[in-house]
């Protein structure tokens, strides 16, 4: 990061993208919090002409072998003069971060997706299982960043 930028962005759209809940053909006292298992992955689209970030969180729930609810987001969001922010050198394919939004962007995705969880699974039995509390800069290590012009 090179220097400290006063950067204005919002929260565009949220889109729903999955949500599979697959738990009619499971024992649903076999769940509990040691044999429920997460998969969570996030990737982040940066749409330099459109001045647009989007940030996809993606969370499955495994039981045993069985994905029993696979849920995934699109979070859009609009940033004045995203070349203030970023930068890319396309000759050496590095994005050069200006002004470090992205950890709050991915963090806000992955709150939201635990919202859409928790709001897809009410009167079910993964209810009182919400999707863990994972440090932003662990969330910033798996997120899988892609570049448009």
């Amino acid at each position: 990061m090179e220097t400290k930028t006063n950067i204005r962005y919002k929260i565009h759209s949220i889109a729903e993208n999955c949500c599979i809940l697959n738990i009619d053909k499971i024992n649903v006292s076999d769940i509990n919090e040691e044999s429920l298992r997460f998969q969570y992955k996030i990737e982040t689209l940066i749409k330099m002409s459109e001045n647009i970030i989007l940030v996809t969180p993606s969370i499955r729930f495994i039981l045993g072998d069985t994905t029993i609810l696979e849920v995934s987001a699109t979070i859009s969001y609009d940033v004045q003069t995203l070349d203030e922010a970023f930068s890319v050198d396309k000759e050496n394919h590095k994005i050069n971060i200006k002004a470090d939004i992205l950890p709050s962007f991915v963090g806000a995705s992955y709150s939201t997706l635990r919202g859409i969880v928790y709001a897809k699974t009410v009167g079910t039995p993964l209810a009182q299982y919400p999707i863990p509390m994972i440090e932003i800069p662990t969330l910033m290590n798996k997120n899988a960043i892609s570049v448009e012009d």
